[in-house]
């Protein structure tokens, strides 16, 4: 994966209190543990977002901002399903009052009476192998010395779980779906733990018909990432999950998987469609709410320095976690003969173009810190990525928002224009090295020509933002909304 992937989860030690282990659970033993049924008459009241406890990359960001957009969305809705509703209140589809016809001395709380808000909490875990390919997980407190979240997702309205989960719930608060009884707590897994989507399951006997289990979805911010661990029979078995996908290039995984071997009619295809919402992300400093002391400005770059991006060099910069067999050979054919390695492991040549990687020490392998990022892209002229595009990933679109042109080649979600939409000419279904380094050359000496070709990109980027609040506003549709006029009719 990118070394900036946001499903890159790395591992790091940390103090921070750990609940008890335990022990993953393939299957939820009950007598219904085969009939994974859809939870469309049970609405949720309380999502929970697993996330890598103590990780900075861009999937934990990319959680901890789902997070942040279902609570600052403010959604409610009626706590006890019934139609009880103040005739001076006027909501919309997603239970948001838009109006209010009374005084404007009355409050929040009397607004909102007989209501609910929902609400969201990051559940901090890390994962554990053990012999035998026993995998367990453990949910990670903060004490007065630490915290399982890194500080700089501070920002974010992102509380954490701070009691034990699944949280206890009276039997009225649970509704049967096929014979299994579904809580109203939503756990939303990131792709690279779909392995684990039932760890968190309290056991139960195996005689109880109504075994009470927690509701699943995974969001696919990658599909590379998952390697495989979601396999094709559980895309068929597990009808009970939603899917999240941050890109096209995931939604054609996954509703090529549902449907794959499927002799199902057509309804139930649409049906199962209906179960893959998309669920984007954003690159934080291009929203108001969110500041960084090297946000890129918005104007246009200019090599010469104007436009607010600083002095821009004859600089090509790349990821050196992936594509490195193709980016190697890009250097050997622009740089030949004279190149010459530099202490910071970028190649110049004679020809005064030069490449580096984004990172330091040996190779670029050290990873840099956001800002550092955006530093070095400021100063250059052009991105490459030949790699695999697990994603819709962060790079390029930063890239892209410091000045630099962007070229890609057409694996993974690079393939998709929805997901990466660059100009035709600067995606590579094919590589050939020679038009590439043609194409580098071109955009180093025609930089502010080249540069304005990607304005529309660039555009697409900093409206991601609002893109999202659109795609939670549906998510909160098909798990709360349509959930409770389902109940209402029964």
């Amino acid at each position: 994966g990118s070394k900036r992937s946001r499903s890159s989860f790395e591992q790091s030690s940390s103090s921070s209190q750990p609940h008890q282990l335990r022990q993953k659970q393939s299957k939820i033993p009950s007598s219904s543990e085969h009939n994974y049924c859809y939870p469309s008459s049970t609405p949720i009241k309380t999502i929970y977002i697993a996330c890598p406890a103590n990780t900075e990359t861009g999937g934990p960001e990319a959680l901890h901002q789902l997070c942040h957009m279902i609570n600052s969305g403010e959604y409610y809705f009626d706590d006890d399903t019934t139609d009880k509703k103040d005739d001076n209140d006027v909501h919309d589809e997603f239970g948001r009052l838009i109006t209010d016809k009374r005084s404007s001395s009355s409050s929040k709380q009397q607004l909102h009476k007989g209501k609910r808000q929902l609400k969201a909490f990051m559940l901090y875990l890390r994962e554990h192998s053990s012999s035998g390919n026993k995998t367990s997980v453990e949910q990670v407190f903060g004490d007065n010395r630490s915290s399982p979240r890194p500080s700089k997702y501070d920002k974010y309205n992102a509380p954490m779980m701070e009691h034990h989960f699944p949280p206890h719930h009276p039997p009225e608060s649970t509704s049967n779906n096929g014979g299994a009884y579904y809580s109203s707590d939503l756990v939303i897994w990131p792709e690279v733990w779909t392995h684990l989507i039932d760890s968190l399951q309290q056991p139960s006997e195996p005689a109880l018909l109504n075994t009470t289990k927690y509701q699943s979805a995974i969001w696919w911010l990658s599909v590379n990432n998952n390697k495989g661990r979601f396999a094709p029979h559980q895309f068929i078995k597990r009808q009970d999950i939603l899917h999240l996908v941050q890109s096209s290039y995931a939604r054609d995984h996954v509703l090529t998987k549902l449907t794959a071997g499927s002799d199902a009619n057509k309804n139930s295809e649409q049906q199962q469609q209906q179960h893959v919402l998309t669920m984007t992300e954003f690159i934080p400093y291009t929203s108001s709410e969110f500041t960084l002391s090297s946000t890129p400005t918005t104007t246009k770059p200019t090599s010469s320095g104007k436009g607010g991006n600083g002095s821009k060099e004859n600089l090509v910069v790349y990821n050196p976690a992936k594509g490195m067999h193709w980016t190697d050979e890009i250097i050997r054919r622009a740089c030949g003969k004279q190149a010459k390695t530099e202490r910071d492991g970028s190649v110049s040549s004679g020809g005064g173009i030069r490449f580096c990687p984004i990172g330091k020490g040996p190779g670029g392998r050290e990873r840099l810190t956001g800002e550092e990022v955006v530093e070095l892209l400021k100063t250059a002229k052009v991105y490459i990525d030949f790699g695999p595009h697990p994603g819709m990933d962060r790079l390029p679109r930063e890239a892209c928002l410091a000045g630099c042109v962007v070229i890609t080649n057409r694996e993974g979600a690079a393939n998709f224009d929805s997901d990466v939409p660059l100009p035709s000419e600067f995606k590579f279904a094919q590589f050939d090295v020679d038009k590439i380094c043609s194409l580098i050359k071109e955009c180093c000496s025609k930089h502010d020509e080249y540069a304005e070709k990607l304005d529309k990109y660039k555009s697409w980027i900093l409206a991601q933002r609002v893109q999202m609040k659109a795609c939670v506003d549906g998510m909160v549709n098909e798990v709360v909304t349509k959930r409770i006029g389902c109940v209402k009719k029964d």
